[in-house]
């Protein structure tokens, strides 16, 4: 069944829909399990999570099917090298409560899709929600993450607070009082109510190339993810390497949806 959720910008820019079709073929090998030590885990208590990238940290360094992921340069990249792919990768973090979490995002070369920061992951990136940014449009949109796809929350929206092409957008995501305050370069542009007030939650990051051009090289930078530490919830897969493609899945297709007018 196809599944349409999304959207998109304005019609100079089509963005990608994305939906699942089945699940990885026999032929796929799984990502092998990969335990490192993080210093700030200790002792049943999670200190804040910043990163700048200079040095490993435990995320994601690797190549799979149209991605390349690696810290270069002080940043980290998640390079997409085929069309109309959406990659999520998770942060070597704890789950939180009441958490924020903000990252720098910027293209290297030609603008992608889009960029986006997850936040609000309940165990796994396909249960989550994205703050993603269209550079090229200067617009910003909000998606529910589930299994089956990618639904639109708040649909492709303009705003001066997006830096265009390949400038750095500080995007962030803040819990507060039952909301979740969404931000870019220190400008609140939205909310939306908190789905899981009092549960610990995951962040990551995410890179989308176009419909019918690639590569969309994504890199991000002083990533951080800060929360209640007395109320952390640690998992023993919490230093597991976490990523995928949209919701699980071998088999992608695209659907061009018309622009909204």
């Amino acid at each position: 069944m196809l599944f349409r959720s999304l959207l998109l910008i304005p019609a100079l820019l089509a963005l990608a829909v994305v939906a699942a079709a089945g699940r990885h073929p026999a032929s796929a090998e799984p990502l092998p399990p990969a335990r490192i030590f993080i210093p700030h885990i200790a002792g049943g208590y999670c200190g804040n999570f910043f990163d700048n990238f200079d040095n490993p940290t435990g995320w994601y360094e690797g190549e799979q099917d149209g991605l390349l992921a690696e810290r270069t340069g002080g940043e980290y990249r998640l390079l997409v090298t085929r069309p109309a792919l959406t990659w999520f990768v998770g942060a070597p973090d704890c789950e939180r409560v009441d958490a924020a979490a903000a990252v720098d995002a910027r293209w290297a070369g030609e603008p992608g899709n889009f960029y986006g920061l997850l936040f609000a992951i309940t165990g796994r990136l396909d249960r989550s929600y994205l703050l993603a940014v269209n550079s090229e449009a200067r617009a910003w949109m909000l998606f529910a993450v589930t299994d089956k796809g990618m639904e639109t929350v708040v649909a492709p929206t303009s705003s001066d607070a997006v830096r265009p092409g390949g400038e750095v957008n500080r995007l962030a995501a803040e819990h507060r009082g039952g909301r979740v305050v969404l931000s870019i370069n220190g400008v609140v542009v939205g909310e939306a109510a908190d789905i899981a007030p009092g549960v610990p939650l995951g962040a990551g990051v995410a890179a989308a190339s176009y419909t019918f051009r690639a590569p969309a090289d994504a890199r991000f930078d002083n990533f951080s993810h800060t929360g209640s530490g007395e109320r952390v919830k640690l998992r023993e897969t919490q230093s597991e390497q976490r990523i995928q493609k949209v919701a699980e899945g071998g088999l992608w297709r695209v659907v061009p949806l018309p622009a909204t007018p």
